[in-house]
């Protein structure tokens, strides 16, 4: 039983190296196990989607005893490239740029941030959690489905790798990994 206590918060300017080293950890770990996710993403873009995500107040990060744990960018918006008009692209909150640090894998932090994510959706009325996700990833979409996601379609889109569209409904939980102080649930009171 992992007692360790995480807490979720909003970013601040003081994150971004910090969030910037995770998401280096990140690639790096990709790019060992041969997947090309975010292998296009130079450090210099990965830094300005950070500030800019900082800048709109959607990116959050999680830490336990003050060291950053993971990120999460959590927002309306619903990349036209892969989300239809059909879809309803206002009944969603969509997750991008999900990331746990190597030393805090295996305790179920991811599950716990997409819960985290899915309770700030209903609690702003939506329907559904949404993400998309590399095409060629198997590993990731089974970690998704296994989660509580559907798989809704893989969308091609030319220029990106992504495009694998998953959904789950924004009241299910699936209750696994550590409880998350939320410190950012102020603007949702």
């Amino acid at each position: 039983m992992n007692l360790a206590r995480y807490a979720i918060r909003q970013a601040a300017d003081a994150d971004v190296e910090p969030i910037m080293a995770l998401l280096d950890e990140t690639i790096a770990w990709l790019k060992e196990r041969r997947l090309d996710q975010w292998q296009g993403n130079n450090r210099k873009r990965q830094r300005a989607h950070v500030e800019t995500d900082l800048a709109a107040e959607t990116l959050f990060v999680v830490e336990r005893d003050a060291a950053l744990g993971a990120t999460i960018r959590l927002d309306e918006f619903a990349d036209t490239d892969f989300w239809r008009d059909e879809d309803d692209r206002a009944a969603a909150l969509y997750v991008h740029r999900m990331a746990v640090a190597r030393s805090d894998r295996g305790v179920g932090l991811g599950s716990a941030m997409l819960d985290w994510a899915a309770e700030r959706a209903e609690a702003g009325e939506r329907k559904w959690l949404r993400l998309d996700a590399w095409q060629t990833n198997g590993a990731l979409h089974l970690y998704y489905k296994n989660l509580g996601f559907e798989m809704v379609r893989i969308e091609p889109v030319e220029y990106r790798g992504s495009g694998a569209l998953f959904a789950r409904p924004a009241d299910y939980r699936h209750g696994d990994g550590p409880a998350l102080i939320d410190l950012a649930r102020t603007d949702l009171e």
